[in-house]
Parts: C-alpha cells; sequence; structure tokens
C-alpha cells in the first residue's frame, strides 16, 4: 500500500516536471545534415542551422552547444527571416500555466551587423505555414528595443503561458511584421553594410507549473500590462497621463517593461502627426525643489529623446515642474505615486 501510494507520488511529480518539447537539446539526430530537418522531428522554415559541434564563426569563449554537442542557428535580415517549429509531446491543458524556457546567444561575427529587439516562442493550434497570423496572446518572447545581445555568453528568453487548450505546436522566431523596424545596429555610425542578426539557441523547455493557476493573479496582471487608451480627439489645452511609463528609481532611465508603452504613445501621436505638446514632468523625491525640478526635467527629457528616436513628427517641447503641481498630499505611498507622473499637454491640435 504505502510502496503504490509513494510510486504514484513519484509518478504524479515526474509528469508535473515534465519537458514537453521532444529533442529539447537537438543531441538526437538522423545522419549529419547541416538542417534542423536532421534533428528529428524540428522543422525549419528558411535553411535553419543545425550543428554537432562548433561551427568556424563560432570563435568565442562561449563556442559550442550550451549543453551536448548539438545546437542551432537562426538568422534574420531585412526581407528573409527564419523560423522552427515543433509539435509538442501533448496538447496544452485548458487554463493550465505553463514555463517556456530556451537558451540562446548571439554570434560575434563580421557579418552579424545588427542585433533584434524581440525573440520567443508562439503557442499554435496548428503546425506552422506561410501567412498564418501570431496573435499576442499566442506568445511567449523578449522584448528589447536597446537589442538582444547580452554578453555573448548564453542568455535565457522564458515566459509564463496560459494555455486556451489544445495547442500542439510550438514556433520559435521573431513575430514582428516588418522585420526591418526590429533591428538595432550594432555599430550606429555605419550606412551601407548588409543587415543581419544571427543568434544560437538551445536547450528548449516548457513544463506545467507547480503552483495553482491564479485567476484574481492573471487578472491583475492583464490590468497592469493592458495599454492605456488615449482619447480619439484632442483638445488644445487638454492635460493627457502618460500612465505606465516607469523609471529605475531616482533615475531617468526607463524599465524594460516601459518600453511597450512608450511604443503605444507613439503609435497615438503618429496618428495625429500635427497636434503640438508639451511632455510635463512631475516629481516628488522628499530631497528639496531643487531635486524634484531636475529630475522632473531629465524624466521629461527622455520620454521627449524617445519618441525624436521613433521618428514621431510632432512639434515637442518638454519641462519638468518637480513638486509645483500635486494632485494630492505626499502623506501616503499611494498619493506620492500619484504625484509622481509624466503628461503631455495639447498646445495645439
Amino acid at each position: 500500500m504505502f510502496l503504490a501510494l509513494f510510486l504514484y507520488c513519484d509518478l504524479a511529480q515526474a509528469q508535473k516536471n515534465k519537458n514537453l518539447i521532444p529533442n529539447p537539446s537537438f543531441e538526437e539526430h538522423k545522419g549529419k545534415g547541416a538542417d534542423i530537418k536532421a534533428a528529428v522531428p524540428w522543422k525549419g522554415v528558411g535553411t535553419v542551422d543545425y550543428y554537432l559541434k562548433p561551427e568556424k564563426r563560432d570563435t568565442s569563449k562561449y563556442k559550442g552547444a550550451r549543453t551536448g554537442t548539438a545546437y542551432v542557428g537562426l538568422r534574420f535580415q531585412a526581407d528573409y527571416k527564419e523560423y522552427m517549429h515543433v509539435k509538442l509531446l501533448e496538447p496544452l491543458e485548458r487554463g493550465q500555466v505553463y514555463h517556456f524556457k530556451m537558451y540562446i546567444r548571439l554570434l560575434e561575427s563580421s557579418n552579424v551587423t545588427v542585433t533584434i529587439k524581440q525573440l520567443g516562442a508562439y503557442f499554435s493550434d496548428y503546425e506552422f505555414k506561410v501567412g498564418m497570423i501570431f496573435e499576442e496572446d499566442g506568445l511567449v518572447d523578449t522584448t528589447y528595443n536597446k537589442g538582444i545581445s547580452g554578453t555573448l555568453n548564453w542568455i535565457t528568453i522564458q515566459g509564463d503561458y496560459r494555455a486556451h487548450g489544445g495547442e500542439k505546436y510550438v514556433i520559435i522566431g521573431n513575430f514582428r511584421t516588418k522585420m526591418k523596424e526590429d533591428f538595432v545596429k550594432k555599430n550606429k555610425w555605419s550606412l551601407f553594410e548588409f543587415k543581419e542578426a544571427y543568434y544560437y539557441l538551445d536547450d528548449i523547455s516548457l513544463r506545467k507549473k507547480s503552483v495553482p493557476f491564479d485567476s484574481v493573479a492573471v487578472f491583475k496582471d492583464k490590468i497592469k500590462n493592458a495599454l492605456p487608451v488615449f482619447p480619439d480627439i484632442f483638445n488644445t489645452g487638454q492635460k493627457v497621463k502618460i500612465e505606465k511609463i516607469e523609471f529605475v528609481k531616482g533615475t531617468d532611465e526607463f524599465t524594460q517593461a516601459s518600453y511597450k508603452f512608450l511604443d503605444h504613445l507613439v503609435n497615438t501621436l503618429n496618428q495625429h502627426p500635427f497636434m503640438e505638446i508639451e511632455i510635463v514632468g512631475h516629481v516628488y523625491t522628499g530631497e528639496g525643489e531643487g531635486a524634484d525640478k531636475r529630475l522632473s526635467k531629465q524624466r521629461a527629457k527622455a520620454i521627449f529623446e524617445y519618441l525624436k528616436s521613433q521618428d514621431v513628427i510632432n512639434p515637442m517641447t518638454y519641462k519638468g515642474v518637480g513638486n509645483e503641481e500635486p494632485l494630492a498630499p505626499n502623506d501616503t505611498d499611494e498619493n506620492k505615486a500619484n504625484n509622481n507622473r509624466m503628461e503631455f499637454v495639447v498646445i495645439k491640435e
């Protein structure tokens, strides 16, 4: 009786920790081909490279596979990009949360002139086909507007995914519509070099989360990550809060999560290209009027410069007013958080 119970618990734990990605580190192969199709049952779109030993361009101190001997490579160019995909060992369960993880490494080579901003996985009911639409709620990805580069060592792309139920395939790659808009130059002064990014991949996993699904936590997370709603029509003199833009404490440096909302602001302004605005920073630091004004202006300038870098053409200025216009007394943490805000004022519509 006790032995049976022990075996049952052991089996349940093994099922919970089961990796649903077949051949996750590409060690199993058929023949010695240089295409990912040799790493059965993986398939590729384009010529996805497969390596059983370090390739000749891979000469850094981290060369070769992360584990074992095999690894793969994905190439991205302005009018060409590669995907890899495989059927999962079992369909995903409705409402279950899974944790996806893979390791990537940027190739250090003269051929690699750009990095990309987004790389991740898409979970699909159907096998990859040309022209398929990648919905955002099917993605687990990393998006970094400065380009995914790391230190040439292996870095992780990971995240949680809540299944709608029945997903049978995972597709790995870049899911942006316009590839060239996802490039970040390694040498910002270069003008005419051919743009190509190349990443190695290894050790891919998808496992059930061991904690129960918390619908309240997911709801709060969706609210936190939902894009703010800007007005369809703006009026001269109107003050508009730039919501969900966060900075590293005490600095004018954006947190990585803020870029999604900054890009939403870019899209909004692009729909009103002739609207003139002034970006206004409000900051309460508790360190005095001078510190408040200085940091508020720096943060307003950071938003101004980001919008300019994204080719926003609206006439814009910026200023910082420190703590001169609080929404409430700075007597609670909640009030302080509300008073620390960024907004824009419509100068002319």
